[in-house]
């Protein structure tokens, strides 16, 4: 599926491949102390997984994956991805982007986002990069550095309306990388529905408030709120000739390590309570194939809302 197949001869047959079957492994038979274990390890396709994902209770994983699987065939520019012709925030194409599925509050149910969370709001968002950042980002609005300019749409009660879009196009000053690469997972059983529709991601923050000149000309800012949110990119698209892993997936789920031994490119026991069941090692390949054979699998953008939390404090901007 477009990189040399790790299974051939393995259990001493050759694998098969298919445009839809992801990978066939063979039989196996496993001893334990008392008795013997059969498991039939026979292929599934990929328009399976979003099913084996809702079983585990993956709702925004399946739901992402669906939606790659039906869109229409799309790939999502290098350039967008790298950031040097990627559509401002507002002006991204609804096509290509999706910023209803995910809400903060479910993400930060999880401790290792809740923390980075926390990190980000107390170590970067008013860090002296983000403040020059939030400069830039007042000359681009439009201020010329003299007396007050308010800053950030709110609504009536005076509370942030502005949605995650309008942030990264304009308010947006730094950012935060959330998660390990699928290796670590993998070796740590830390899989869950944030791994499954997010992956590695950008927790990103942007700041408003007010900012202001001295009679000296020095500019000040006073923030009043800042906001976090997710930007990420869900695509199957292979960096630098590496073949991406995606796990070994039954139709009930991803294999942990608690239920597998994974040698990366190679399997090499799997043990499943001796059930009959479909099993297959995914890599991105296998996705970009279906996208050629079927004229299917559009990538897109993920945003999430916006946490809000509120500032204070005074704090000086450069501005030269």
């Amino acid at each position: 599926m477009g990189v040399k197949n790790p299974y051939a001869g393995f259990n001493g047959r050759t694998v098969t491949q298919d445009t839809y079957i992801v990978r066939e492994l063979g039989k196996t038979r496993y001893l334990d102390k008392e008795n013997y274990s059969r498991i039939t390890i026979e292929p599934i396709t990929i328009q399976q997984i979003p099913k084996a994902m809702s079983r585990m209770g993956w709702k925004r994983s399946a739901s992402f994956m669906t939606r790659w699987l039906n869109s229409p065939a799309w790939k999502c520019p290098e350039s967008w991805k790298d950031g040097r012709e990627l559509p401002e925030g507002m002006y991204i194409p609804d096509q290509h982007c999706d910023d209803t599925t995910i809400k903060m509050s479910w993400l930060i149910g999880y401790p290792r986002v809740a923390n980075a969370v926390t990190k980000l709001l107390n170590e970067r968002a008013l860090s002296p990069a983000a403040l020059k950042m939030t400069a830039k980002r007042l000359k681009r609005l439009g201020w010329d550095g003299c007396g007050a300019y308010t800053f950030g749409r709110k609504n009536i009660l005076g509370r942030p309306s502005m949605s995650a879009r309008e942030l990264e196009q304009n308010y947006q000053n730094n950012y935060l990388a959330v998660g390990d690469n699928f290796t670590l997972h993998l070796m740590w059983d830390t899989l869950d529905d944030v791994f499954g529709s997010l992956g590695t991601f950008s927790l990103k923050v942007g700041v408003i408030g007010t900012a202001y000149s001295d009679s000296s000309k020095n500019v000040f800012f006073e923030p009043s709120y800042a906001g976090v949110y997710v930007k990420d990119f869900y695509d199957f698209n292979n960096d630098n000739g590496w073949d991406q892993p995606l796990g070994v997936w039954t139709e009930d789920g991803i294999l942990t390590r608690g239920q597998s031994v994974i040698s990366i490119p190679n399997i090499k026991t799997i043990t499943l309570n001796k059930k009959t069941m479909k099993c297959a090692y995914v890599f991105n390949s296998d996705f970009l194939k279906y996208r050629d054979k079927t004229g299917r699998g559009g990538d897109f953008i993920v945003f999430s809302d916006v946490y809000w939390v509120r500032l204070s404090g005074v704090y000086s901007l450069p501005w030269s």
